[in-house]
């Protein structure tokens, strides 16, 4: 047993370790310059001392999103022009001193000791592979890895943290075996093209670039159309008549055990609601599920969140937990659903968790027909939100056109 956990472990490290040094190779750019063009003629002690200052920026959003506080970071996005603004500002002033250095006749700008720890450390926050790191990269690995216990993420982290001194190490022999060898004219040259660079960046930064919050938003916005892509691919969103249990009626149903029938698909949901719970930094001890519809995604759910999951059951109208299901005081509770149409089946379950003293801490679905007006008093996530407009009976288009209304599925 001791074996295996060792070995999961160690196999966690080098995968962290394998998607660092991805990342470093996939995000060079100002800062892996800058230390290539130092360790050309600084000492390899000095040059040392700046890595730990990226080691610092790292151990920092590691730290965020190991536990889970890559929401709160998002938060941050209304500060993030000014944060721009700044990092830009640091870009173009070590940029232009590079460059004035040559100017005035050096060939090797004096940034050392505390001032390389410092500088490199600023500069690194202007990297944008470290930002969309920080805000989910990192996160989403720990869930699509299934990273249960804390000692597994801290391995992974371990190992991508590595990533850094490692690559930058490799950089900095590189540029110190090739310093012996370059005539001065050659290193001025390099100074004034690094000074350029960092200048443009700066620039880049303040007046052209694209906020990285955008740019994260816009990776998930391509994720969540792949995520639609299945609940077509499924045939699980029905266009026609439908009488809702309700009794309202409808043009469109959701008809989830299409979707839930592939558990391939299924996980890959659950993995998704689950992520938001995680980045929302929510505390979760069991996964509730009204029956039949939300019994599965609430297990698939449970699963990736390494918590109980228990469903509540229908008894002469009356919803409860049976089967020897129990929760204790203060157990913090999220309830999943597959559909959200008017709310109910989900406000009824917790109603029902209520006298047992544990505390509902959340509400996710795969769909959300009320368009987000459905309100449950605490956090509500979806993968599909839909705007489908209800009718009653008598008041009904469809009908009045002469179509007839059908029930496809059971109680929403």
């Amino acid at each position: 047993m001791m074996n295996n956990v060792k070995d999961r472990s160690n196999s966690l490290l080098r995968d962290g370790l394998k998607l660092g040094l991805m990342l470093q190779l996939g995000g060079i750019g100002p800062v892996c310059m800058l230390i290539f063009r130092l360790s050309l003629s600084l000492p390899i002690s000095q040059m040392l001392v700046g890595i730990l200052g990226l080691s610092v920026v790292d151990l920092i959003y590691v730290s965020l999103a190991v536990f889970s506080i890559s929401a709160f970071i998002k938060k941050m996005e209304r500060y993030q022009r000014f944060f721009d603004i700044v990092i830009g500002l640091v870009l173009i002033s070590v940029g232009v001193y590079f460059v004035v250095e040559v100017i005035i006749g050096g060939a090797n700008p004096v940034i050392k000791g505390k001032t390389l720890f410092f500088t490199l450390m600023t500069l690194d926050l202007a990297n944008p592979i470290t930002i969309l790191f920080t805000i989910g990269i990192f996160s989403r690995e720990i869930i699509k890895r299934n990273m249960k216990k804390m000692e597994e993420t801290f391995a992974f982290a371990g190992g991508f943290m590595l990533a850094t001194p490692i690559f930058m190490s490799c950089v900095i022999l590189i540029g110190h075996f090739i310093g012996a060898f370059l005539p001065v004219f050659i290193v001025k040259g390099l100074n004034v093209g690094v000074g350029l660079i960092l200048i443009y960046w700066g620039t880049k930064n303040m007046f052209l670039k694209k906020s990285e919050m955008k740019k994260m938003e816009e990776i998930e916005e391509n994720e969540l159309i792949g995520l639609k892509e299945l609940f077509k691919r499924n045939k699980a969103l029905l266009s026609g008549h439908f009488r809702l249990t309700s009794g309202l009626h409808s043009d469109t149903y959701f008809q989830s055990a299409l979707i839930l029938q592939n558990p391939r698909d299924t996980a890959r949901l659950a993995r998704e609601l689950a992520n938001k719970i995680k980045e929302n930094n929510i505390k979760v001890d069991v996964v509730v599920s009204p029956a039949i519809g939300g019994i599965v995604i609430g297990y698939e759910i449970g699963k990736v969140l390494g918590v109980r999951s228990v469903f509540t059951e229908r008894i002469d109208g009356v919803v409860s937990l049976r089967r020897g299901f129990s929760l204790n005081t203060d157990e913090k509770i999220l309830v999943a659903e597959d559909v959200i149409t008017t709310g109910l089946s989900a406000k009824e379950v917790i109603d029902s968790i209520e006298p047992t003293g544990a505390v509902v801490v959340g509400v996710v679905s795969l769909v959300d027909r009320s368009a987000g007006k459905a309100d449950f008093g605490v956090p509500k996530f979806s993968i599909l939100t839909l705007e489908v407009k209800n009718y009653k009976e008598d008041d009904c288009p469809m009908c009045r056109s002469g179509s007839i209304a059908v029930k496809p599925g059971s109680r929403e």
